[in-house]
């Protein structure tokens, strides 16, 4: 390969003396100079003055020598390509805001006050848009425990007071069951119930159930 650097050297050398003669000329003239090596150890072989395995090895070197060439050839072409094409420079399209990012993907998340108290403190850390993506999130989660324990609270409080109100309607109903004519709050005997007619039963009924269950009535 120095060899073959050598010659093109001297002829790129010998091209500045001749104007015409450019990188083309330069290079047909080597694959010339190796089809004439090709044809004399063709030559040699055939008179004898080499032998066959000796002509096949300078093939081979002719051969590697040829593809070296192409290789040097292509290489300069590219070179030439290369500095011909102007380098335009690509422009660096602006960073979007992070939370304008956000806002495309969440339009109107940190409206209203307490989600705006929210942005206004977390844009003093600069966060990008999946810091703020994981901020929102734990927003939401705190938001939807709070309205989870409002309205379990709520379910007790209404379950409370549906009891207390069941309890005032059954004091209130026995009142007014165990009301009778001037005889309110009084104790029964075994006696008056037996003389009670049916409507006097019905109507002091659930008093004298209650009396009974409380021992009252001898």
């Amino acid at each position: 390969m120095e060899n073959f650097t050598n010659e093109i050297s001297s002829l790129a050398v010998g091209s500045q003396a001749n104007p015409d003669m450019g990188y083309k000329d330069i290079f047909w003239h080597l694959e010339q100079k190796i089809g004439e090596d090709v044809g004399r150890v063709k030559d040699f072989v055939q008179k004898g003055i080499i032998t066959q395995d000796q002509g096949q090895y300078l093939y081979g070197l002719l051969v590697q020598k040829a593809q070296e060439l192409n290789n040097y050839k292509l290489a300069q072409q590219q070179n030439v390509q290369n500095s011909q094409t102007p380098v335009t420079e690509q422009a660096v399209p602006p960073q979007e805001n992070p939370f304008e990012q956000f806002s495309k993907e969440r339009p109107g998340f940190f409206d209203g006050d307490g989600r705006m108290a929210v942005l206004d403190y977390i844009k003093g850390y600069s966060p990008d848009k999946d810091e703020i993506l994981k901020i929102a999130q734990l927003v939401e989660k705190l938001e939807n425990s709070a309205v989870d324990k409002f309205m379990k609270k709520s379910e007790y409080e209404k379950s409370l007071n549906d009891e207390n109100a069941a309890a005032k309607s059954k004091l209130t109903a026995y009142a007014q069951n165990s009301a009778s004519d001037g005889g309110i709050g009084k104790v029964f005997t075994r006696e008056e119930i037996g003389k009670m007619s049916g409507k006097e039963f019905d109507r002091n009924e659930e008093a004298i159930m209650a009396q009974l269950r409380s021992g009252l009535i001898r």
